[in-house]
């Protein structure tokens, strides 16, 4: 038992590492924001959303 509790512990800190890790790099990578930027209006317009595009002023 003690074995299994050993093994999922280190798997989660393993995975929580990978996570900080892969965090701090896509936060220091404008061009991978900006693809994700993109996307998420692609998808919001696929839902029949408003797309709130940042190259065009807001409508008054």
């Amino acid at each position: 038992m003690l074995p299994m509790l050993a093994m999922t512990a280190s798997m989660l800190l393993v995975g929580w590492v990978i996570w900080k890790v892969v965090n701090r790099v896509e936060a220091g990578d404008a061009s991978l924001q900006r693809k994700l930027d993109d996307d998420d209006r692609r998808a919001a317009a696929g839902r029949g959303e408003p797309i709130d595009d940042p190259k065009e002023p807001p409508a008054t």
